[in-house]
């Protein structure tokens, strides 16, 4: 396979890297890959410590190995692509994701009419929308389908709280007498009203710059809608050891389209795409991450995304 940088965009510039089978002379199927929540890069790396994930190249080199090109980026604000992430909207990133989606069309190595988009996390939300303005050959939804932001947020505040209410020894007494559990909860609630009643793109809350605007819009979307808006196949598929998405969720996801879905979970498999033999908690997920960028993607996963993509190619 070959990579090389490119740039696309009307109105600010993203960049990201183009990867291609080599060895062919005919047009190609494609898959634009896009990205989770948080300031991550085109290989879904960030800036702390900690955040080296290697998502996303690690996706673009199995599919490309498989015949397809892939188009993976840096969001608004990361890497090299200008802008503020803390001031990026949802509305934004779907007006971004689909700027690559035209300039997937328009490359000469490209089948504009076999072009795939792969969401991961809050891609998947992005994913949907995406497919309304395009002719897509399908979608791949994984760890995170058939679930808005404000539920996924709701489902990890209470495991915080279940957790902390089970925290045992001189820590769990502490927390007890403070009712950190009871506090906490009313804390997310705050913040949600914070963020709904917010004007601005970036607030703060406690002191800490929140980017508002992209919690609005994604407040207010309704995520149910736009997939049975959808008008291409879906093949939706979490992990048994996802923590940030309700894994069970991802069944419910048939209910909400009105074309040909296929919904998956992979026994063992995290959030990160990784195979995870410990059951860790949320509080948990910095020990559960830990040299993630290390570990190769779930096999499983890889092998049921190629079999999808095959059926439907």
């Amino acid at each position: 396979m070959s990579e090389k940088s490119v740039q696309f965009g009307s109105k600010i510039n993203i960049y990201g890297t183009l990867t291609i089978p080599t060895m062919t002379e005919k047009k190609l199927p494609a898959v634009l890959i896009v990205p989770g929540s948080g300031p991550l890069n085109r290989d879904g790396n960030g800036k702390r410590k900690g955040q080296k994930l290697n998502l996303y190249n690690q996706l673009a080199h199995f599919l490309t190995e498989k015949g397809f090109v892939s188009l993976r980026y840096d969001k608004r604000g990361t890497g090299q692509s200008e802008e503020s992430f803390i001031e990026t909207g949802f509305w934004d990133l779907v007006e971004d994701a689909r700027e690559a989606v035209d300039f997937l069309k328009q490359d000469q190595n490209v089948d504009p009419k076999k072009i795939f988009v792969l969401g991961h996390s809050e891609g998947c939300m992005l994913a949907a929308e995406i497919s309304k303005e395009n002719d897509l050959a399908g979608l791949m939804l994984v760890a995170g389908a058939a679930q808005s932001l404000a539920e996924a947020l709701v489902y990890q505040r209470e495991q915080s709280i279940q957790e902390l209410k089970k925290l045992k020894g001189i820590k769990g007494k502490l927390l007890s007498l403070f009712n950190v559990a009871k506090k906490a909860e009313k804390q997310g609630q705050t913040f949600d009203q914070k963020v709904l009643n917010s004007k601005k793109d970036v607030i703060r809350f406690q002191g800490v710059k929140i980017n508002a605007k992209w919690f609005r819009e994604h407040f207010q979307t309704n995520v149910y809608q736009s997939l049975a808006e959808v008008d291409c196949p879906i093949f939706a598929v979490t992990g048994s050891k996802d923590l940030q998405a309700t894994p069970e969720r991802v069944y419910e996801i048939v209910k909400h389209t009105n074309v040909e879905t296929e919904a998956r979970i992979i026994e063992g498999m995290n959030h990160m795409l990784r195979e995870q033999n410990e059951d860790y908690g949320i509080l948990e997920l910095k020990k559960a991450y830990k040299n993630v960028g290390e570990k190769p993607i779930s096999k499983e996963l890889l092998e049921s995304l190629e079999s999808w993509l095959m059926k439907h190619v």
